[in-house]
């Protein structure tokens, strides 16, 4: 049995499917860019597996004090997936050796991190930790506070960009108003 180019599945959502989604959420511009800046940090982190746990979580808890779109969070966190999540680790842990010392090489990394099945997530989590540890928690710490401080006022002008034909500006009402 052969397989063509055909038979390969497609994925479902591209990432501007998912930018998409999300620039086009009913809330204000505020939340969504808040949602899609907390979504990015936890993305980041190497918590693959419990991220959109760790959004509904957090929105929990920070419910008393702000609010933010839980649903562009979620879609944000898959910043991480089984596509990208070797590349972006593997870069957050060479920022961590910059600060921790460390000699891992990309074939080690790959087999430490690379997602076979749910069977062993926790012993990938343990080991993740146990041979990565500190290189690479201190790489997504740093790539995730300059990735989310970076989402937000991109989210916001791309609001702003997606939305300004929705929005009437002065001339169009003063035309409106003057019919």
């Amino acid at each position: 049995m052969s397989s063509s180019v055909d038979d390969i599945p497609k994925p479902r959502k591209t990432p501007r499917a998912l930018l998409r989604k999300i620039l086009m959420l009913d809330d204000t511009p505020h939340s969504i860019a808040l949602g899609t800046t907390i979504g990015m940090f936890i993305g980041m982190t190497p918590t693959v597996g419990i991220q959109m746990i760790i959004v509904l979580v957090i929105a929990f808890l920070t419910r008393p004090f702000f609010r933010f779109n839980k649903i562009a969070a979620v879609l944000t966190v898959y910043v991480t997936n089984p596509l990208t999540i070797i590349p972006i680790y593997w870069f957050n842990y060479q920022v961590g050796t910059w600060f921790v010392p460390s000699r891992i090489v990309y074939e080690d990394f790959v087999a430490i991190v690379q997602f076979d099945s749910h069977d062993n997530w926790s012993e990938r989590a343990t080991s993740l930790m146990t041979e990565l540890g500190a290189p690479l928690l201190v790489g997504c710490l740093l790539v995730a506070i300059v990735s989310s401080v970076l989402t937000y006022p991109t989210m916001r002008w791309l609001l702003r960009r997606c939305h300004q034909d929705d929005v009437p500006n002065d001339d169009q009402i003063h035309d409106r108003t003057s019919e």
